[in-house]
Parts: C-alpha cells; structure tokens; sequence
C-alpha cells in the first residue's frame, strides 16, 4: 500500500487525502483483503519518509531570502542505492576517440584538476580489498613500483597514468617525475596498507610539484570504505507555478547527474528536483548548493555515505559541478554579465563596440565585480554605472550590496565630511585652506571607503530557428499560410523521430511555436519553400540552418578535430547568410552572436545534446503539479518534501540493516508501461534488433508466397524450409540501431562486408512461425548517384538509394507535384466532409537524402 499512493499519481504527484481516502474505501467495498486505514497508510509513509532520510533543507540567503532545498548529495545518494541507476554509473574519464558523453569530453579529461576525481579504483571481483589510491604507492604484478596520478578509461578498460619507481636496495624509493607509464589498472597487485608492511617508505627526488600521500588523506577518512566523486549539472530558470496564464513567479534549480549515460539524461526520470522560491534568485539558491559540504576538496568535509547496490556495502561519494546550462538571460546572471542589453553583452568575451572581444575569464570578472564594489564605497552612483557599462560585469547579488553601500557611503561621508556637527575636527579648523584642505577632504574619503570595503568583503560570498521562421513568415498573405500547411502535412516522417505534425495549428499559432514545432520545421521545411513561400536569400539561410542542426544534434563525435572544423565552417556560412537576409540580426540577437562559440563548448563538454537544456524545461510540468496542488502557504517546502517522497531505492531504518521494496513492488516497476510512462522512464532496450511486429489479427492476410511479394515478387523461389506456407505480413523490424523500420523505410542493409542502400517494400513471417529468425525482409535497392542536386545541395538519389533512417524526401520540386483535396481533420472521432490540401505524388523515381534530419546524422 505505501507504493499505491506512487503508482495513481499524475505524473509524480502525490494523491490528494480525499482522492485516497477514495480510492480505501472503494477497496473494502470491493471486498479487497487487508485494506488499511487512511490514518495508517498516512503513518507509515510518513514513518518510512523518516528512515529514507530525504527532508528538505532550509536557508537563509546573504540577501535573508528563506527558502528549502533537496540537496544534491541527498538526492545522489540514491543514485548508488537504486538498482534501476546504479549499474549506469561511470566514474572516470574516458579517453576514446569517438566523444558521446560528457566524462569523453576534453573538460573532465583534461581540465578537472586529479584532486577532483575519484580518488581510488578496486578490482571488484578479484581483489575487492585492495583499494588503490593516487598518489600512493602501488606494486604492479612484474614487480615495479609506481605511483598513480588519475585513473582513466583506456580501450574500454580502467588505467592509471602512473609516476614510475625505482626502489633502491636499501628500502629509499625514487620518483622518476619524467616517466609517466599508463598501466592497466588489473595488473596492480599491491596497494600501498601490503607494501607498508613490508618496508619503511623513504621517497626522494620528489620535487615540491608532486609529494606522494602516505597515506593519501580519504583513505583514513574512508576506513576501508570505497571513495567516489561525481559531477552534476545543474539547471536554473524561472518558471510560472500556475498552469493558466496568470503568471506566478518561481525560481527553479534542477540538476542531472553526469555520470550517467546522455540516453537516459534525456528521459523525465533522471532529472533531480533541487529547490525553488518565490523570493531567492538563482545566485542565492546555487550559492546554497555549492556549499563547502559539496565543493571542499578536505579530506574530511564534503563528503556523504550511501548503500552501493552493486557493491553490496557502503560507499563515500563528493560531488563537483561541471557545468551550468541555461537561457540567456540566466546564463547573464550566473556570470555575472549584464545581458544583451548592454554595450559589452556576451558572457563569453568582452565583445562590444566595434571590436571584437576576447575570451572572459573568471578571475577578470572577479576583478571587475570587486572594483565596482570599492567604487560604490566612494557613494557615487554614476561611477559604479560606468564600470558596469564599460566591462559588461553585473553581478545580481552585487547589485543588491552595491545599493546598500552608495547609500551607507553618503551618509557616512555627510557625518564625517559635510555635517559641521559631526564632521572630522581638521575640517573645522578654518586655518587648513586650499589644497591642504582638499588633501585632508580626500583622505577622509579614502579612509570611509577603505572602512566600508573591509565590511562589505566579510559580509557577501563571492533561437537560431526561430529566427528564420519569422524572417520567412512575416510577410505571408492569407493564401500562402495554407499552401506551405499543405505540403508540410504531406511529409513522410518515417526515420526522423517526430511527434505527428499538426501543420495547421503551427502555420495558425506561427508566433507560438515551441521546440517541437521548430525541430520538425528545422528538418523539413526546405523542401516546402520555394519563390512562392520565401527569398532566394532566405532559402539559402534555411539550407545553411538546416545542415548547422544536423551537426549540432550530433549525438557522438568520432573524429573531434574534423567535426570542429565542419561545425566552425556551418556557423561562419549560417552568419553569411544572415549578413545577407539581415545584418543587424547578427549584432542584435545574442543566440546568433553565440554561434561562434559553440565549438569551444562542444570541445570541453562534448556532444551539444549533452548540454541542451530541453528535458529540464519539460520538467516543468511536473513542477506546476506540484505547485499547483502545494496549500501556498510554505510552496519551497511543500513542493520540496512532495518531490523528495517520489524517490526510492534501498534505505536504512535506523540501526537495522539496509532493506529494499519487496519483490513484486519491484517486479512491477520493471513490467508496468503504464508507471513507466507517468515516471517519465523508458527503460533499456525498448526495441530488441532482429524482433518483429506481425500485423494485429484484424489486419493481417494469409496470402501465398508471390501474393503476399506483390510488385516486389520478381521470379523469387520461396523458401524451401517453408515451400508452399502461407505467408502473413509485419509492422516493423527492428534494426540494429534498435530504430523500427515500417514498409517503405530506407535503411542500410549487410551484404557480406559491404554495406548497401535499400527501401524495405515487404516484411513477412511465415503463417506457422512467427518467431524473427524466420522473416523476410523484400528490399528494393538504390545508391547515390555521383551528383548533388544544385537547388537542395543534397545527395541525389536515382534508381538505387541510400540512407540510414533518415527520411530521404520525395523531390517534389522537380515533378512539380500538385495540391489536391483530401479529407479534412477527423470531428468527434467521425470523417467529416471538410477537405483540406495535400500533396500528390506524381512521381516515385527520384528522391533526396535529407541531411537536414536529426535522427541518426551523425551515422550519414
């Protein structure tokens, strides 16, 4: 019964008392065994909420802001006790030449200092007592000695890039600081508790730039206990805490946890709920949860125990922040930029002007935000508004501080220098004239700002697509609206991963639209526009757009330094482009502005996908729920605490053994679609490669052999394992990129080692066997033809074709295919006798490989 009130929720949400006490009663009236009371349903989930030991925290911000939070370490924590996440946890950098997740990507490679990653590596089925640390020493199994620096990935396999030791016969070790060897981390055979037992360690030659731990300092800390460190993202955006237009104001701070893999980042259940308020800005929430007990590399402060579900005991995990995705406007304010309206407005250089900028650095904008605080010591307000103006650097807790300060400067400066009651005694004596008066004036201001400098320093802590859809469409009359609905309905959505179009609602609503509509647009518009819809200016943007996307969807990076350079040369073609249709665009829209900046990113991070921010603004409707059920009166606490009864894994009640949900509770999370669903999980392997889906019975034909081929039999012996067996026909079969593919998908097929472009045309099963192995798949075979076609600049496809789940489109420009009437939207489940306009394929021969497709593009 405790999971009852988790499984009726919608989505995540817990039930309403009225709505369970409902549901109770309805159970004893049905004669259900055992039902509990509402009061004790109510007691023990409270009861066991106590043992999970998830409660809200609550804070009071410099600005004395009150809000509560789910910490990061909290929520993490679960992460290691959960079954369904923990086997999906990677802890150390992976070198690798192909780049899909974010422990690939240069910044934890190469960037993240070795005191900030995980410590320590065990041989967990061979010798699950030995725990390696760095900077220890460590005996391999040839018998040399080497001290590891960082533990890494390396083919797929745990290194360690390792100081080389030499042990003298006298028991002295020497470090050889210019031999780094990588080792491979099983053939370490002895951790540094073996090797203190069979000598005294003397190191020397050790220079002041490495000095070996002995022992490394977690390691006391740890007392025998496995040591992790973990990285998160977190979100932050305001967001209405009402689902009617009535905007209700919320700070929100999400996060994800990095050390899972980009498939499952990208699904609802993997995003953490972290805090949010009505009052707290993002810079107070985050200054929160980075607090010294996640950042504090001390040995001893920072880090928390959790039960390893995998490991079967518990481990010592830290957390560090690795990067903080955002909007705009809020990425402004976590770096403490002024935004796009100001001069010098990028949050990445000091662009601005007529010149270009360069790169911000952290350590500048500190610089920058303390000269303004010293200035506003001073209690001029126009000088602190000039520095603001000059470098860009507007940091919204400052601001609040610097207010305080013009204030508190002047009325100081008034007793102190202009109040002849209270003013300093030298400026009363009427003897001290000229410029020794003004020498003593000056001095007092000094002193006043130096005073007030000292206080302040103890008192704080430190659409690129929407953009050309209204370029294109602002101008459209009442006739061309309908004729681009039209052809854009008429697209084949087969291999491009995309919700129904709904073309009418997004050529109606075209000032409206949101990330759905834009990525279908981004991918198929070109092949609706023509002179009669657009410029030849404007459908060369969209052409340029549109390959910009598909590199930026790129989900893995196999060659990094050739995908750089094929990305910074989209960016630079988009840019000319937009000089063409609209110059100004460039200098006045910050998300085109940024463009360039893109391949840095993607260098240090990794893939774009990695980064977007789209699954945490989707999160968001689960947020409204909350709030909107929350009473109002405490909504950071209410929506804190309904959030944090959502989670589950393994717990410990008191002093008792850790224990878990029983296991049909589990069973039934692992089977049920339905709770999947309202969870926001899709789990593994949804689609196995190889299986089929025969036609349901209602549509399914039992049909001889060269029937059921249709125009695809061309003299064909059938199988002689089922010579003269009627043949029944499928729905789809799964490719091995576990993408279904339906009749009349394009996909490529293996024949011996080459590899072949074909269009499936039939999937068919025997009618007495069912199974996969016994399938056949009836596939018409095209190649690309040596020519690109000169409007789309795309790959043409004649007779023979090529692609890989991405919809090759049906060139309509070149047959000139008409608009005829179709039926019109279904009423009430009902045909009605409205039409509406479709595209009519005249012609079947020739076809476009559609680069523009985000699904897949990095495989073409």
């Amino acid at each position: 019964m405790f999971m009852l009130d988790l499984l009726d929720n919608t989505p995540r949400l817990r039930l309403s008392d009225d709505h369970m006490k409902a549901i109770i009663w309805t159970m004893k009236e049905s004669g259900t065994p055992n039902v509990p009371s509402f009061y004790a349903l109510r007691k023990m989930q409270s009861k066991l909420a106590r043992e999970f030991g998830l409660q809200p925290r609550h804070h009071t911000s410099s600005l004395d802001n009150q809000f509560y939070m789910n910490h990061p370490n909290d929520l993490i924590r679960l992460d290691f006790s959960n079954p369904l996440v923990r086997n999906h946890l990677h802890f150390y950098p992976e070198i690798t030449t192909t780049i899909s997740e974010s422990w690939q990507a240069a910044k934890w490679v190469d960037e993240i200092e070795d005191d900030d990653l995980s410590p320590m590596w065990a041989n967990w089925e061979g010798a699950s007592h030995r725990h390696f640390y760095v900077k220890e020493l460590a005996q391999c199994n040839n018998g040399k000695f080497c001290v590891p620096l960082k533990w890494i990935v390396w083919g797929e396999q745990v290194h360690c890039d390792a100081y080389l030791v030499t042990r003298e016969p006298s028991g002295i070790f020497t470090v050889e600081q210019h031999s780094i060897i990588r080792v491979l981390a099983t053939d370490l055979r002895y951790d540094f508790l073996d090797l203190q037992q069979q000598a005294e360690i003397i190191f020397s030659g050790v220079q002041n730039a490495f000095k070996p731990h002995t022992p490394h300092p977690i390691r006391t800390t740890a007392q025998g206990k496995p040591v992790f460190v973990l990285r998160i993202m977190p979100w932050a955006d305001d967001v209405s805490g009402n689902r009617s237009k009535q905007y209700n104001a919320h700070m929100n701070i999400y996060f994800a946890n990095l050390n899972l893999p980009h498939k499952l980042l990208s699904q609802e259940y993997f995003v953490r709920f972290s805090a949010t308020s009505q009052h707290a800005s993002s810079s107070e929430q985050f200054d929160a949860l980075a607090g010294d007990w996640l950042t504090n590399s001390d040995s001893k402060i920072g880090w928390t125990a959790a039960y390893d579900c995998k490991l079967q005991q518990e481990v010592l995990f830290r957390i560090g922040i690795h990067l903080l995705p955002a909007d705009n406007p809020q990425q402004a304010e976590s770096t403490s930029t002024a935004g796009s309206g100001a001069s010098f407005w990028c949050r990445e250089d000091d662009s601005g002007g007529s010149a270009p900028g360069k790169t911000r650095k952290p350590e500048e904008t500190v610089e920058k935000i303390k000269e303004q605080i010293k200035t506003a010591c001073l209690g001029v307000e126009s000088k602190v508004d000039e520095l603001q103006s000059a470098s860009g650097v507007k940091d919204k807790t400052v601001v609040h501080w610097i207010g305080l300060l013009i204030a508190r400067a002047r009325e100081v400066q008034r007793q102190r220098v202009y109040d002849h009651n209270t003013r300093d005694p030298r400026l009363s004596d009427t003897k001290i004239k000229g410029p020794a008066r003004a020498a003593i004036k000056l001095s007092i201001l000094t002193e006043i700002q130096e005073e007030l400098y000292t206080w302040i320093l103890h008192t704080i802590l430190l659409g690129e697509d929407k953009y050309i859809w209204h370029e294109t469409t602002k101008l459209w009359t009442d006739e061309q609206g309908p004729l681009f609905a039209g052809r854009l309905q008429s697209a084949s959505l087969d291999g491009l991963n995309l919700p129904s179009l709904r073309s009418r609602y997004m050529v109606q609503y075209k000032n409206s639209l949101i990330g759905k509509h834009f990525k279908a647009l981004q991918q198929l518009s070109i092949f609706q526009l023509d002179l009669r819809l657009c410029s030849p200016a404007l459908f060369e943007l969209w052409k340029a757009n549109g390959i910009l996307g598909a590199l930026i969807w790129f989900p893995e990076i196999k060659n990094m330094a050739q995908y750089l350079s094929d990305l910074t040369i989209s960016i630079n073609i988009v840019l000319d482009r937009w000089a063409i249709v609209d110059p100004t665009r460039i200098t006045q829209k910050y998300k085109l502005h940024v463009l360039p900046h893109t391949p840095s990113a993607v260098y240090r991070f990794g893939p774009a996908p990695l980064f977007q921010t789209e699954i945490f603004e989707c999160w968001n409707s689960v947020f409204r729920l909350c709030s909107v059920l929350s009473n109002h009166q405490a909504p950071s606490l209410d929506i804190a605490s309904t959030l944090a009864d959502m989670d589950g894994g393994w717990w410990k009640p008191g002093d008792g053994d850790w224990m878990q949900a029983g296991r049909e509770i589990r069973r039934f999370l692992i089977s049920s679609k339905q709770l999947q669903r309202r969870l926001g999980w899709t789990p593994d392997h949804l689609f196995t490669p190889g299986t089929v889906k025969v036609l349901s019975k209602a549509k399914r034909q039992s049909e001889t052999w060269r029937i059921a081929l249709g125009l695809s039999w061309d003299g064909q012996a059938e199988p002689i394992e089922h010579k003269g067996e009627n043949w029944h026909g499928c729905k789809y079969v799964v490719a091995r990129s576990e993408d279904p593919c339906f009749y009349a998908s394009w996909v490529f097929f293996s024949e011996g080692t080459a590899v072949s472009l074909h269009l499936s045309t039939k999937i068919l099963v025997p009618e007495t066997h069912h199974s996969a192995t016994e399938a056949v798949i009836a596939v018409q075979r095209f190649m690309i033809s040596d020519t690109t076609d000169v409007h789309y600049n795309m790959p043409l496809l004649i007779d023979l074709h090529k692609t890989v789940f991405v919809k090759p489109e049906h060139d309509c420009q070149h047959f000139s295919c008409l608009l005829i009437d179709s039926p019109g939207p279904r009423q009430e489940r009902s045909e009605s006798r409205h039409t509406q306009k479709m595209r009519s394929h005249v012609d079947d021969s020739r076809f476009l490989l559609n680069l523009h497709g985000l699904h897949n593009a990095h495989v073409i």
